[in-house]
């Protein structure tokens, strides 16, 4: 879909399209789990989340990319991340 806007919007208009896949981002949502069960799973895979900051980083640097260039899909797993 992306490939797809980038030739409508990128070729024509000069318009940028990226998209950006990140993996468990440590938002702090597993600690709202209020069903104890349902904490302790949403808490396993928090304990190797990738900080909110850590995908703002890399937004910025898709964003910063000269006029000529665009980066088509950014991929941002937890370097720990085994599923």
């Amino acid at each position: 879909m992306t490939e797809s806007m980038r030739k409508e919007l990128g070729v024509r208009e000069g318009i940028k399209a990226s998209t950006i896949s990140p993996g468990v981002i440590g938002t702090g949502r597993a600690d709202k789990v209020t069903d104890p069960v349902g904490r302790t799973a949403a808490r396993e895979p928090n304990a190797l989340a990738i900080s909110p900051h850590s995908v703002a980083d890399a937004v910025v640097h898709a964003l910063d990319q000269p006029a000529d260039a665009t980066v088509d899909d950014l991929i941002i797993s937890p370097t720990r991340q085994n599923r």
